[in-house]
């Protein structure tokens, strides 16, 4: 969650902010707290890890008995360019692998490394309904990443896939939701960025209610979307489908 009034009602570029947020209690927050100090490490050089930093874990139903929520199995995954392992990459990728009837994606941002390019279309080819969400415009000036952003939502849309462009506002929210079963909510963006070289977390929740529940706020948005059509697009001009196809070549920077 971007923190800034912007990031509340959109700003003066953008009409609404629309984004999904997670909050953890009990043990997990142990492991979001480790990332916190380390990242607070590698930029003030300032050693923070500290037993009475890290407070036993408080079962949350001893608050409330009747939470349904109180034991969810929570997975923290963090991924940077300091990582051996492309973790929220490999996760997307086996999410969608997994798949056996519904695959559900928001994102800023749509540019795609060739491992999860080919996993959703494979996905959309074997006939697993597969649901794409982006914004529809930038917040900001830079338009590259968009641009690139329609090659690959084209090819995505040739294999099958249902993609819808968000034009209420700005969509940040960036989540990953698998057959009503799993589902991931976090920081990285579906870019090449993201997986490679940005410093990202997500959280990966095991709890079929809660991305049931991530499903149903999905179908709303809906509502904010129309539709990217293939066939338009590929009936666009050539200096479009060109300027398009020149900012893809520089994806791995957008």
């Amino acid at each position: 969650m971007n923190i800034g009034e912007e990031h509340l009602d959109g700003g003066p570029r953008a009409a609404a902010w629309r984004d999904t947020q997670v909050r953890l209690e009990g043990e997990g927050v142990g492991a979001l707290q480790a990332v916190f100090l380390v990242d607070w490490y590698n930029a003030t050089r300032e050693d923070l890890f500290r037993a009475d930093l890290f407070p036993a874990a408080t079962d949350p139903s001893d608050d409330d008995p009747g939470r349904r929520d109180a034991y969810l199995p929570v997975q923290i995954l963090t991924s940077g360019p300091d990582s051996e392992w492309r973790a929220i990459r490999q996760l997307y990728f086996a999410m969608i692998t997994s798949a056996q009837q519904c695959v559900r994606l928001q994102s800023p941002f749509f540019i795609l490394d060739a491992t999860i390019a080919e996993a959703l279309r494979a996905a959309a080819l074997s006939g697993i309904k597969v649901e794409v969400m982006v914004s529809a415009r930038s917040d900001g000036l830079n338009q590259a990443p968009y641009w690139a952003a329609n090659t690959y939502l084209a090819e995505a849309a040739a294999a099958g896939a249902r993609v819808h462009l968000y034009g209420k506002g700005y969509l940040h929210a960036k989540t990953l939701s698998i057959d009503g079963e799993v589902c991931s909510i976090g920081s990285a963006n579906l870019d090449i960025r993201s997986f490679s070289i940005n410093y990202e977390l997500n959280a990966v929740i095991y709890d079929a209610w809660l991305a049931q529940e991530l499903e149903a706020a999905f179908e709303r948005d809906l509502k904010a979307c129309y539709p990217f059509e293939l066939a338009q697009y590929c009936r666009s001009s050539a200096l479009k489908r060109l300027r398009d196809s020149t900012a893809r070549l520089f994806s791995p920077l957008l």
